[in-house]
């Protein structure tokens, strides 16, 4: 998905910005939660995670730091997160903006762009500015829900935590 420069004047319905909100919110609140099992069942079957940085994503370059793509890529992440990762215990709380949602290429189809600050709070309590950056979301609607076809996680710094162990 192409940064979103133009939203369409139309208004979209109001039943459909909720959903997509809903989603946005959803999406943070469970990941805060440290519920990482559902992360991948907010995306379609074919969907596609992407964590990157603002540089790499306006060079137009297609390798991130996290790449998923489709839902079994994403369940073999969980999996490794609880198996195969070791790591310092600690907890996320995002703070995401009010999302800019416009029609996407398909007739249910939405695109949207949100931004966002990660505070990451250690064991110990130390707590400090994880990440910030911008969602590019792509979604549909399925079952009267609506779900990520892909998200695009730009950073807006080049310097990564080597703990990013779970989805931004």
């Amino acid at each position: 998905m192409n940064e979103i420069a133009h939203f369409s004047q139309e208004r979209l319905d109001p039943s459909v910005r909720d959903m997509v909100e809903d989603l946005i919110c959803a999406y943070a609140f469970a990941l805060d939660d440290e519920d990482i099992d559902r992360w991948p069942y907010f995306f379609t079957e074919s969907g596609v995670y992407v964590l990157t940085t603002k540089e790499n994503h306006d060079a137009g370059l297609p390798i991130g730091i996290i790449r998923c793509i489709g839902r079994g890529m994403m369940s073999d992440r969980v999996k490794a997160f609880h198996t195969a990762n070791i790591f310092e215990p600690h907890s996320y709380s995002h703070m995401v903006s009010r999302p800019l949602i416009g029609r996407g290429p398909r007739q249910d189809s939405y695109v949207a762009r949100s931004n966002f600050q990660v505070i990451r709070t250690m064991q110990d309590g130390r707590t400090e500015l994880f990440a910030t950056g911008k969602y590019l979301d792509s979604m549909v609607i399925e079952k009267d829900a609506a779900r990520f076809q892909e998200r695009i996680v730009v950073l807006d710094s080049r310097q990564v935590d080597i703990l990013v162990v779970m989805p931004i």
